[in-house]
């Protein structure tokens, strides 16, 4: 086993897959926490706010509802570009069973995920100091930045896996690249749209990419308004939650746990999935 995992890490460190996935995490990251600067500064001059801004914790939020999707590319990419490529019969023939090298290829995907997730979490830090001029106070409470960043690795780490079990289940490059950015960002949008107005609402939070997003964001936004309000907290109208959720992703009530399970339900369902389908799949 401990040869096929240092066997991935080499087919994927010595090509360009990992780390061209790895620029758009970087930028976005950089650019939602510039963004997320903008959206305080809006808050500011309504109220002048008697204290710091966390805005580190929603722009951490902001870039992973955008760069998690560069996650599950990678590890659908990881698998489906093997099956494109057709280096998916060797690996498959010189080890027994066949799931142990999708085991191999969810432990890269786990290590590369948590990498992806340090570089959002940094990069959006770093967007949001820049864009606050350099302004410590928009961290907030260490314990909060710590956690929010352990989130959104998580949620980073989560997506990349599903990514494998996907991979394996469609085994097509292209169909690897469309159907994740498809999904997520034009089919979920149109049904979570089409589900506010309607008499089943509450299963919006269980959609995939919802569940995905309010990982990192159904923590940020309490925290926020949490280090915002002060002692004030409780007299927080609902509708400043709502909005935030809104801008940040995730779902008001909804815990950030919640949304962790629920994906990881997912994540586990295509996994099974791609580990039933590389199984019974002809590699000849």
């Amino acid at each position: 086993m401990g040869a096929l995992i240092k066997a991935e890490f080499r087919k994927t460190f010595t090509t360009n897959l990992w780390w061209a996935l790895l620029i758009p995490v970087a930028v976005i990251g950089f650019g939602a926490g510039w963004m997320g600067t903008s959206f305080v500064g809006f808050l500011n001059s309504i109220q002048q706010l008697d204290r710091p801004v966390p805005l580190a914790l929603l722009s951490v939020a902001m870039s992973a509802n955008f760069s998690t999707i560069f996650g599950a590319l990678f590890g659908a990419l990881c698998v489906a570009g093997e099956y494109r490529n057709k280096t998916i019969t060797t690996s498959f023939l010189t080890s027994n069973p066949r799931s142990a090298v999708l085991i191999a290829k969810l432990v890269l995907a786990a290590a590369v995920g948590a990498v992806y997730g340090l570089v959002n979490v940094l990069c959006a830090s770093l967007g949001g100091l820049v864009g606050a001029s350099q302004d410590i106070g928009q961290f907030g409470d260490i314990g909060d930045w710590l956690s929010v960043g352990a989130t959104c690795v998580l949620a980073m780490v989560l997506w990349t896996l599903l990514g494998v079990g996907f991979g394996a289940l469609v085994a097509n490059a292209v169909l690897a690249i469309i159907l994740p950015l498809v999904y997520k960002f034009v089919v979920e949008f149109i049904v979570s749209m089409a589900l506010v107005s309607s008499n089943v609402s509450g299963i919006g939070p269980y959609l995939p990419g919802s569940a995905g997003n309010g990982i990192v964001s159904n923590l940020a936004v309490p925290l926020f308004i949490a280090a915002v309000a002060g002692p004030d907290e409780p007299d927080v109208p609902r509708v400043a939650f709502e909005l935030l959720h809104v801008f940040f992703g995730g779902h008001y009530g909804h815990a950030w746990w919640a949304s962790m399970l629920t994906f990881l339900a997912y994540t586990a369902v295509f996994i099974a999935g791609g580990w039933w389908a590389s199984r019974r799949r002809d590699i000849a």
